[in-house]
């Protein structure tokens, strides 16, 4: 008896002292991207990031540039954060895709990056061709060996997987798409990258255990987690209570958990875009003071380090940094500054 209490004490792995919290990266902001059009508008003008510009009477976001990189990597550290997750789009998804792939090509290049490391989110409709796949496992794991990418559990890298329904789509069938991610899987045990921890991002828990029984993914997770219902403003503490539930909802499955916070969600300015309706079928709510998101967080982390078992990998997930247009941000902006990184951080670094 006493040798197996050794034994299982020796495989205990150590928590971290401090939950480790990333933020989703979507960089759409690059030279005539289509997206600065949602931004024109006066009425969004409290939403503009510090890198952006007024020329010839508009707009320009644009942070497409290593100077501003480098001081996004500064601002990120200064929040508290220990990882950006990108969101990576497969060159061959649709003509111009590699263009969002700017901001990890920026970061990688950058000289100092201060501690922050980062993280992937695949998305299952850009996942490229399926008779591609042997060389795009490859290549992601080759790109989740680098020495700055985020691990938890000791060596296994942490990898986000959105919009997961469409996986099947990719690869045929599901029993296709649950054999591309071994081969993933496959492919970094050749390259000693690390057995990466995958996490299926979703709007419910049902949903949450289905990808993972269909594609052998470790935990469930979500890239935002509003309320659904009436489409009109609500308080932020609304949307708080709203991830709170979701996460709950999760925890509930008896599945591994990677919670999220959402910093806002308010897609209006995106509501004359094609195909970009849905952001009329439940409520938008009302930016947080910087005191009550450094709230939230602290919230968040709390959570995680108060509940080991049901998430393990000791992470969570904020959205976003950078969704500007649809209303999720932590990048300082031309209005309010630097107000909710600066509370945030202290925040995420006290007891």
């Amino acid at each position: 008896m006493l040798t197996l209490c050794m034994a299982a004490a020796l495989c205990v792995m150590p928590l971290p002292s401090r939950p480790s919290v990333g933020a989703i990266r979507w960089d759409g902001w690059f030279a005539d991207n289509v997206w600065e059009r949602n931004l024109q508008d006066q009425t969004w003008r409290n939403r503009l990031p510090f890198y952006a510009e007024e020329k010839d009477g508009r707009v320009e976001v644009r942070s497409d540039r290593q100077e501003v990189m480098d001081r996004e990597i500064a601002f990120a550290v200064q929040a508290g954060l220990t990882y950006w997750a990108f969101c990576w789009y497969h060159p061959q998804s649709w003509p111009g895709a590699d263009s969002y792939n700017y901001g990890i090509r920026l970061y990688r290049s950058a000289r100092n990056k201060r501690g922050l490391k980062h993280a992937f989110i695949l998305q299952g409709g850009h996942l490229g061709k399926k008779e591609s796949w042997p060389e795009t496992a490859r290549q992601l794991a080759e790109m989740l060996r680098h020495r700055d990418y985020h691990r938890v559990l000791r060596n296994r890298p942490l990898l986000y997987v959105f919009t997961c329904e469409a996986i099947e789509t990719t690869f045929g069938s599901r029993e296709a798409g649950r054999a591309a991610f071994e081969k993933l899987r496959e492919e970094c045990r050749r390259q000693k990258t690390g057995d990466p921890y995958i996490v299926a991002q979703v709007f419910s828990a049902e949903a949450g255990v289905q990808w993972l029984d269909a594609y052998g993914f470790d935990a469930i997770g979500a890239y935002s987690a509003p309320d659904w219902g009436e489409h009109r403003e609500r308080p932020y503490t609304d949307l708080v209570t709203a991830n709170r539930a979701f996460r709950e909802r999760i925890a509930a499955t008896g599945r591994p958990i990677v919670p999220l916070l959402n910093t806002g969600w308010d897609g209006r300015p995106r509501l004359g875009m094609q195909n970009y309706g849905f952001y009329a079928n439940g409520p938008w709510y009302a930016q947080p003071a910087p005191d009550e998101l450094a709230e939230a967080a602290r919230e968040l982390r709390d959570w995680v380090r108060a509940n080991p078992t049901a998430a393990p990998a000791q992470t969570a997930l904020i959205y976003a940094w950078n969704e500007t247009d649809e209303g999720g941000w932590l990048v300082p902006t031309l209005v309010e500054g630097d107000a909710r990184i600066r509370r945030m951080g202290e925040a995420l670094r006290g007891k």
